[in-house]
């Protein structure tokens, strides 16, 4: 997987070789721009050419300042995505902005960061604008801190954002990795409510999963699980079902290590997709239909697809949640468009959301507070989620995978 490889080190280095040289980081009067997550604290002092030339700190432009300068620029914005749906965004983005064309790719997440880091070290400026999601705490520590990534964060919309979303992101919405259960089967309710069931003898081997080896989203979430407060909440949560305090097994470090090894050892059944679990969960007339944890975005595809997919709100948490997040990539050609695409896509001021909409479905939950979520939807505030401490999951990613692993 992508992450921690030896070879992303080396392009990441080779990116920011280049970038000094290349894109005025280098220049004598910018030496030196300290911290490179604080992206709201630097001076005129220590910014870089392109830093200046863009003015990506400014978090006070309008949207009509922002389109004179695109134009200015090239009228021209590209965007790379993980979303099917990014097509989408751009025709309403050029509806609303006809002289500037918008350029939507949707790429893998993979791909993606192969992509823009491969281009980059190349001197070729293509992405604007990345859609992605940081699960594993990668993008902050790897490509924010070393400014490959920019975060444009306007104080007009990000005054209706909880800042505890926006220190290390430019947040765009939430979905999270969900257990999910047929609600034709079990029409009174999940036959799961407390996490520790799933490691219950009649749930062996049917418990629908992608490996937390194979994907790095996956292998973020079992992480979640490790640190914190989340460890404590499982332990409790074990004493609350079964009336006793939770034993660890040799090797498990807190709780978090102790469900991990049991949810394992209970042989769920992997696949390659999300898609693949929700119809396998959620196809109607299974007597004995598996249950699975998928993402909660596949909700949405329940009507189109004649699914009984249901959500569960599983206590104490239901893991970490997956953010999507927006990013200006360093040295792009049209930062002024860039980060008016950006204020687009996040809903604007103006009350036209419709660089929103497409994302405001079923299984995806605004950051917003003036933004309310898809019809239908059960309110952020009363699911069960753990915090997401993108330091945290990138300090542990790598030891709770081999903990994984190791378990066989």
């Amino acid at each position: 997987m992508f992450k921690h490889k030896k070879w992303l080190s080396i392009l990441l280095a080779a990116v920011m070789l280049f970038s000094l040289t290349a894109c005025g980081g280098g220049d004598d009067s910018a030496s030196d721009t300290g911290d490179a997550g604080d992206s709201g604290d630097a001076t005129e002092s220590t910014l870089t050419a392109w830093e200046e030339s863009a003015n990506i700190y400014a978090t006070d432009e309008t949207d009509e300042e922002l389109y004179q300068q695109a134009i200015e620029e090239g009228g021209t914005v590209t965007l790379y995505s993980i979303s099917s749906r990014c097509g989408k965004v751009a025709e309403a983005f050029m509806a609303k902005y006809p002289e500037l064309t918008c350029e939507a790719f949707d790429i893998s997440t993979n791909e993606l960061l192969e992509k823009v880091t491969r281009e980059h070290e190349a001197g070729q400026y293509v992405a604007d604008v990345v859609h992605i999601k940081d699960q594993d705490g990668s993008l902050y520590n790897e490509y924010v801190k070393n400014k490959v990534f920019y975060l444009y964060q306007p104080a007009d919309i990000f005054a209706h954002i909880d800042p505890s979303y926006t220190a290390t992101a430019t947040p765009l919405y939430i979905e999270l990795t969900q257990l999910f259960y047929n609600a034709e089967a079990y029409p009174d309710g999940s036959p799961v409510t407390n996490i520790w069931q799933l490691t219950e003898p009649q749930w062996q081997g049917k418990i629908m999963m992608q490996n937390p080896l194979d994907n790095v989203s996956w292998g973020s979430w079992i992480t979640g699980f490790c640190v914190g407060d989340v460890p404590d909440q499982l332990a409790a949560a074990y004493e609350e079902l079964y009336g006793e305090e939770l034993v660890l097994s040799d090797g498990c470090a807190n709780a978090g290590y102790e469900f991990l090894k049991r949810l394992h050892d209970n042989n769920p059944t992997y696949t390659s997709s999300s898609d693949d679990i929700a119809e396998a969960v959620g196809t109607k007339g299974q007597t004995d239909p598996p249950i699975g944890f998928c993402a909660s975005s596949k909700l949405r595809k329940n009507a189109d697809n004649d699914w009984v997919l249901a959500p569960v709100n599983l206590y104490p948490t239901t893991g970490i949640p997956a953010i999507n997040t927006l990013y200006v990539v360093e040295g792009c050609q049209h930062p002024a468009a860039a980060k008016l695409l950006i204020r687009f896509m996040m809903g604007g001021i103006d009350g036209d959301t419709s660089g929103y909409d497409e994302f405001n479905t079923l299984g995806g939950w605004p950051v917003r507070d003036d933004i309310e979520p898809a019809e239908g939807s059960v309110p952020y505030d009363e699911m069960y989620v753990s915090d997401f401490d993108p330091d945290e999951i990138y300090v542990n990613y790598n030891t709770v995978r081999d903990f994984w692993q190791m378990l066989g």
